[in-house]
């Protein structure tokens, strides 16, 4: 069932630069597995997400992209999407160039961030940038400071690696999500422009 409302904070898509993960080794795994982080919020735990944690919050996944299916069909997922997903989240676990934090909210899973570092291409004075690639909070847990929660987590991963700049991609029409970024600093860059092929080929005469 897909909210009216909209927001789940969802990101998607690939970084404006095209970023790919990065190899190089930022300090150690070990380093990673013991990161915890109290949110500002008492009753708001985000810590690194564990194989146990993939399911649950691949349901919550599944909420954000019911929305986005929902609203624009241009956000269809394939049939084996939930198992894509849980492999691509599954792989992020061990990795230190990226994170996959999972929010307890009063003991209960009720968000995650996925996110990691990013290579800009080489004509840009900035080399590496933080790259969110995915945010969602549960619409159980919505307006109780989940997503700001995980937000400030992911901004504490990048500026421990001497990071500068933060960038995520959000759907056009979810208002509300762009209000959220906008109030913890973000600012628009590039619009993400979709074609439709044979449309386009008819308007600009091409065969």
């Amino acid at each position: 069932m897909v909210e009216s409302r909209r927001c789940l904070l969802g990101c998607l898509g690939v970084s404006v630069f095209g970023g790919d993960l990065l190899d190089t080794v930022f300090g150690t795994s070990q380093d990673l597995l013991s990161y915890q982080m109290n949110a500002p919020h008492s009753d708001i735990v985000i810590l690194p997400a564990t194989a146990d944690d993939i399911e649950p919050i691949s349901q919550i996944w599944e909420e954000l992209m019911d929305l986005h299916e929902g609203t624009d069909e241009r956000f269809a997922l394939s049939i084996n999407a939930v198992r894509s997903w849980q492999e691509l989240a599954l792989g992020m676990i061990d990795r230190i160039d990226g994170f996959l934090l999972v929010a307890r909210l009063e003991g209960k899973r009720s968000g995650f961030c996925l996110g990691w570092v990013a290579r800009n291409p080489p004509i840009y004075r900035m080399p590496e940038i933080g790259f969110i690639s995915e945010i969602a909070v549960a619409r159980v847990a919505q307006h109780r400071g989940v997503g700001r929660a995980l937000m400030h987590a992911a901004i504490d991963f990048f500026l421990r690696r001497g990071l500068t700049e933060l960038q995520l991609s959000t759907a056009v029409w979810n208002e509300k999500a762009c209000d959220f970024w906008e109030s913890l600093g973000g600012e628009p860059l590039l619009t993400r422009y979709h074609f439709n092929l044979q449309e386009s080929s008819n308007k600009t005469g091409a065969t």
